[in-house]
């Protein structure tokens, strides 16, 4: 079941889950107002296509998206570019691929990680991200909402009775169990991570943005008030993805 709810005024999250037997995870995407026009952060999974579109069509009064931006190429997020484009026409695509053309994407703007863009008249800066399973990733930090979209980043699984809830409806937060099944499942390079560097690194980044929510598109969205403790979960997750790989006797040369 698609399940939308608010994160601001102008940021709906609109999720459906993939059912991995006991938990599940989001494939989420998120819509903003923005003064009148409506812009998507990422398009879903072929499997939602439907249920998605609907939800879309009655969030914008029918009057569906008018912009589409991709963290990145992979299916989960892009899947549902064509859809969306013949559906609603003039939709500007934004992607942070090296050459969108070659990623299958030749009408899409090309957005430059570590720069800024104005997209339906809101600033949207692109973040070069510490946690991407694959290159050309960014994240998304909207300026006006100041919500950070995370992509694969800040993910977790979660139980079927939990699948639209915020950081804040968790009796604790977010589990640190569902934190590291999904990190050591998806992130499978963390193995090769120092956590006390990711640290520094996530930590500085969240004091520079100071995010009102981190909005992950495999996740439940974290409050502001909140990110702290899933950080301090997530370090404890990738310390111990770390300490369970075992890299081998490589033997000499």
């Amino acid at each position: 079941m698609t399940i939308e709810k608010n994160l601001t005024s102008d940021v709906q999250w609109i999720n459906e889950c993939y059912d991995l037997g006991e938990k599940h995870e989001h494939v989420s995407v998120y819509l903003i107002e923005a003064g009148g026009e409506y812009l998507l952060i990422d398009s879903g999974s072929f499997h939602h296509r439907e249920e998605i579109t609907r939800r879309l069509e009655t969030a914008t009064d029918g009057e569906g998206i008018d912009a589409l931006v991709l963290s990145h190429s992979d299916y989960p997020h892009s899947a549902n570019i064509s859809t969306f484009k013949s559906q609603w026409d003039d939709v500007e695509l934004i992607a942070s691929s090296g050459a969108p053309s070659l990623q299958g994407l030749p009408e899409a703007t090309k957005c430059d990680i570590g720069e800024s863009m104005t997209i339906c008249g809101q600033t949207f800066s692109f973040i070069d991200p510490p946690l991407a399973d694959r290159s050309h990733t960014t994240w998304i930090y909207d300026h006006e909402s100041e919500v950070l979209f995370t992509a694969d980043g800040f993910g977790n699984h979660h139980s079927p009775s939990e699948c639209g809830f915020l950081s804040t409806e968790f009796e604790d937060s977010i589990e640190m169990e569902d934190i590291y099944t999904f990190h050591n499942e998806t992130l499978v390079w963390l193995r090769y991570v120092d956590p006390d560097r990711l640290r520094t690194v996530l930590e500085s980044m969240v004091a520079e943005y100071d995010p009102s929510y981190i909005a992950p598109i495999h996740g439940n969205p974290i409050a502001g008030e909140e990110i702290d403790t899933y950080l301090s979960r997530l370090i404890d997750s990738a310390e111990r993805i770390t300490a369970e790989y075992d890299i081998g006797d490589l033997g000499t040369t």
